[in-house]
C-alpha cells in the first residue's frame, strides 16, 4: 500500500512506514490517497467507495484515538473515494489527545459494511490496516531541529568521504601492488618457457643417445668397405698397436678407399 498526503505540503508518494503526518494542537484536516504498491509507476489507487469505512487509528499501550472518515458531503472538500481519496478531521479535543500518547504510530483501517450483502446495518469484524506511518508535532519541525540534523548528517557525510578516500587511496595501492605481480609473473613465466625448451633439448638428446648404436656415420655406397680399428680384443695377442702399425693401418685404409 502507499499514500500521498494533502495538508503536509508535498505530492510525494510514500511507501508504509515512510510517511511522518505533522499534527498541530488545533482542528487538522488531513486528505489521503492511498495506492495499490507505491514502488508501480503506475500507482493505482485503491478503490474505497461501496459500503466501506475508512478510519484514522492512533494507538499506544493503553489508549485508541479512532477517527472516522470525515462526511465532505456538505463541505468545501471534495473527495474521490473511487480513487482512493479519504479525508478526516482530526478534531482540537482528539489533537490534545494525540499529542499526549507516548506512541507516535497511526494506521488507516478499513471495515466493510455488511448492509449490501446481507441486508443489515452492520460492520464487518474483520478490519484492514491499509497503511502505516508516523506522526509528529509540527513544532518539532524548528530551526534548532533542523540546524541539529543538517550538522548530524554533515558529520556523518564527512565521515562517509573519508571511508571513500581511503578505500581509494586502498585501490591505488592494490593496483600497484598487481601491476608489479604481473611484472614478476611475466618474467617467471619467460624463464619457465626457457628451463622447459632446455629441458625439451635435453630430453632429445637422452633419447638419442639410448636409441644410438656403437657405430654412426653415412653410408657412402653399398659396396663401401669399413676398417676397424681396435684396441681390444684379440687383435694383435690383446696389445696395443704402436704408432708404427697404426700409421700403416692409416695408410692402408687411405688406399682402400682410394680403390
Amino acid at each position: 500500500m502507499a499514500v500521498s498526503v494533502s495538508g503536509n505540503n508535498n505530492t510525494l508518494v510514500y511507501g508504509k512506514g515512510d510517511v511522518c503526518l505533522r499534527i498541530n494542537p488545533f482542528d487538522n484536516f488531513r486528505m489521503f490517497t492511498l495506492y495499490e504498491d507505491w514502488r508501480s509507476d503506475e500507482h493505482k489507487p485503491i478503490d474505497l467507495s461501496g459500503g466501506q469505512k475508512i478510519y484514522l487509528v492512533f494507538k499506544s499501550k493503553n489508549k485508541e484515538i479512532r477517527i472516522p472518515e470525515y462526511d465532505a458531503i456538505e463541505n468545501e472538500y471534495t473527495v474521490d473515494k473511487v480513487n482512493g481519496q479519504v479525508l478526516f478531521k482530526i478534531s482540537k479535543k482528539n489533537a490534545t489527545d494525540i499529542l499526549s500518547l507516548n506512541s507516535n504510530i497511526f494506521y488507516i483501517t478499513r471495515l466493510y459494511s455488511l448492509g449490501e450483502a446481507y441486508d443489515k446495518n452492520e460492520i464487518s469484524s474483520n478490519e484492514e490496516v491499509l497503511f502505516v506511518g508516523q506522526w509528529r508535532e509540527e513544532g518539532d519541525g524548528s530551526i534548532e531541529g533542523y540546524t541539529s540534523q543538517i550538522k548530524n548528517l554533515t558529520a556523518m557525510l564527512e565521515e562517509k568521504n573519508k571511508q571513500i578516500k581511503n578505500l581509494q587511496a586502498s585501490n591505488a595501492q592494490l593496483m600497484a601492488q598487481n601491476a608489479d605481480f604481473a611484472v614478476q609473473i611475466e618474467t617467471l613465466q619467460n624463464d619457465n618457457d626457457k628451463m622447459s625448451a632446455q629441458i625439451t633439448d635435453l630430453e632429445t638428446k637422452v633419447a638419442d643417445y639410448e636409441s644410438g648404436t656403437e657405430y654412426t656415420g653415412t653410408v657412402i655406397d653399398d659396396n663401401a668397405q669399413h676398417v676397424i680399428i681396435s684396441r681390444v680384443g684379440n687383435v694383435n695377442n690383446g696389445k696395443e698397436y704402436t704408432e708404427g702399425q697404426l700409421a700403416a693401418a692409416l695408410k692402408s685404409l687411405e688406399e682402400t678407399s682410394q680403390n
